[in-house]
């Protein structure tokens, strides 16, 4: 009995981001085009859509009806970062501002705070934090 052992790009965010850079380097598309993708990015931005944990390239590519390609290719060249950065930045950016001005969030702990805002766990979740403001969550909770 053989196990099959077939390996989706979409399952391993590092793999899919590097697979749609190397097929972006060849893509264009028009300015209004991408203005229309970054608005509706923006929107979802507003709603506060990247705290849910299904905040992936696929789901937001469906949600403003494009294709990941495209969304990719616009988050890249928009923001200068992949759509996997920018996801976990819209998140950390969250959590320091709630920080800053909730002084019971600074009490969840690292876990809490990660589930708050769509991390599959916190050690992702410290990693990318210690990453954007050099210190680790709790630390970041007791300097304020």
């Amino acid at each position: 009995m053989a196990i099959e052992n077939t390996l989706y790009v979409e399952e391993i965010p590092e793999l899919e981001e590097a697979f749609l850079k190397k097929e972006n380097a060849n893509l264009s598309i028009d300015e209004a085009k991408e203005n229309k993708i970054v608005e509706k990015l923006l929107a979802l931005e507003d709603k506060l859509e990247y705290l849910n944990a299904d905040f992936t390239l696929s789901y937001v590519a469906k949600k403003i009806k494009t294709n990941t390609t495209y969304l990719s290719y616009v988050v890249n060249k928009r923001f200068g970062k992949s759509f996997g950065e920018y996801s976990n930045e819209l998140k950390i950016n969250y959590v320091i501002n709630q920080m800053i001005t909730n002084h019971l969030y600074r009490k969840y702990s690292t876990q809490a705070i990660a589930e708050s805002v769509g991390f599959k766990n916190a050690v992702s979740f410290a990693k990318s934090f210690r990453k954007r403001t050099g210190v680790s969550p709790a630390q970041f909770a007791n300097n304020i």
